[in-house]
């Protein structure tokens, strides 16, 4: 339905003029969807993390088995099983709190797909198969997605990021994008979608980008952790020893802003602040591979002795040949580390900027009604 075709909607711009408000306080893609967005200062998204969208039909599973592993062809069986079992009821979940914050956008932290198809229809398939399930659910908001690993992995599927997701997330962002970077503002507050698989241009770009944003509060959203928290201790962002510099100038930046880092990726519940040279940033790790709807909280440690080496034994079987640089890495970062929270579960969160600022999110576990935690970003950054 179009907007024209609701006498009962008012447009975009009549909106704007009604209300007094500047074009730029609405988010992003308003126009290509028929609702009015929340009133008022403050704002409320949806926020999923990987999804591993998949069905058995749109892999060459033998392709799967040589080109990967066999361990890999299970995972495609598990994630086909899981998305038409549990994400549909997950949709539905999120949309159902989205109407009852009247949140403005949903946002998704990257691996909507599983990939590893084997052939690039097969990649376009499962890639639109995605798409139109989102369109089914008659959300009537944006639905912005990051540039997962699992989206441009298999035979097609960087072709298929390219030709497919980019037009769609233009679509849905109301502005030309080229790459999977982008940043948008959204009432004095600004998002950035930071592609992490083209890190030195990517780093590059939010350097330019950031020397002009005035913003306050800066939600820095890419689907590699920044600081790494589990066992899988060298799958962050800019995470080899060459990579230092670089990372390096990325927590600074992070800090220097007081960024909230929205990331998926690792499939576990992650609360952390980390002190730079520049300042705090608080990161939050989410995922929403939902495995059973009664999936227990499994491994929630808390308290900053719970960071470090010691997180290697929650996977003690995990790459024995990288052990020492995972630890390494933990025991590098542990000095920095201000606040620690985990829990091994995945779900689904919401997302509330206060009209002064204030940010708050709730993390769910499973498609539950009542949260798991309630976090209060500002306390995190002040303490």
């Amino acid at each position: 339905m179009t907007m024209t075709d609701n006498k009962n909607t008012i447009s975009r711009r009549r909106f704007v003029a009604s209300m007094g408000m500047l074009t730029a306080s609405l988010p992003l893609g308003a126009s290509a969807f028929n609702f009015i967005p929340s009133a008022g200062k403050g704002f409320s998204f949806m926020l999923l993390g990987d999804i591993h969208f998949t069905k058995e039909d749109f892999h060459d599973l033998e392709y799967v088995r040589t080109k990967f592993s066999p361990g890999d062809v299970t995972q495609v069986h598990n994630y086909s099983r899981i998305s038409r079992e549990n994400l549909q009821p997950l949709l539905t979940r999120t949309k159902e709190a989205g109407k009852k914050l009247n949140a403005d956008f949903y946002l998704q932290l990257g691996d909507f797909v599983e990939g590893l198809c084997g052939a690039e229809e097969l990649a376009r398939k499962q890639t639109n198969g995605f798409i139109e399930l989102v369109k089914q659910q008659e959300l009537q908001r944006p639905f912005f997605v990051i540039k997962g690993n699992h989206d441009i992995t298999g035979i097609g599927a960087q072709e298929t990021f390219k030709e497919v997701v980019l037009p769609w997330q233009t679509a849905q962002q109301d502005q030309s994008l080229s790459t999977a970077n982008s940043t948008f503002v959204h009432k004095d507050v600004r998002f950035i979608l930071f592609d992490g698989y083209t890190p030195d241009e990517s780093l590059s770009w939010l350097k330019g980008m950031l020397a002009t944003a005035k913003e306050k509060t800066i939600f820095f959203c890419v689907h590699q952790p920044v600081v790494p928290f589990t066992a899988r201790s060298n799958w962050h962002i800019f995470a080899k020893p060459s990579q230092q510099q670089q990372r390096e100038e990325l927590l600074n930046l992070l800090g220097q802003y007081n960024a909230i880092v929205l990331c998926g990726h690792l499939h576990k519940t992650s609360i952390l602040t980390r002190t730079t040279k520049t300042g705090k940033f608080v990161q939050i790790c989410t995922g929403s591979v939902i495995e059973h709807p009664d999936a227990p909280v499994k491994d929630h440690l808390e308290g900053l002795s719970a960071y470090g080496p010691s997180l290697l034994d929650l996977e003690p079987k995990f790459a024995p040949a990288s052990l020492e640089e995972r630890r390494t890495n933990l025991e590098n970062e542990k000095p920095f580390i201000r606040y620690f929270e985990y829990a091994d579960f995945m779900g689904y969160s919401t997302v509330t900027v206060s009209p002064v600022k204030t940010v708050q999110i709730s993390i769910y576990r499973n498609m539950d009604n009542d949260p798991w935690k309630i976090i209060d970003v500002d306390k995190l950054l002040n303490a």
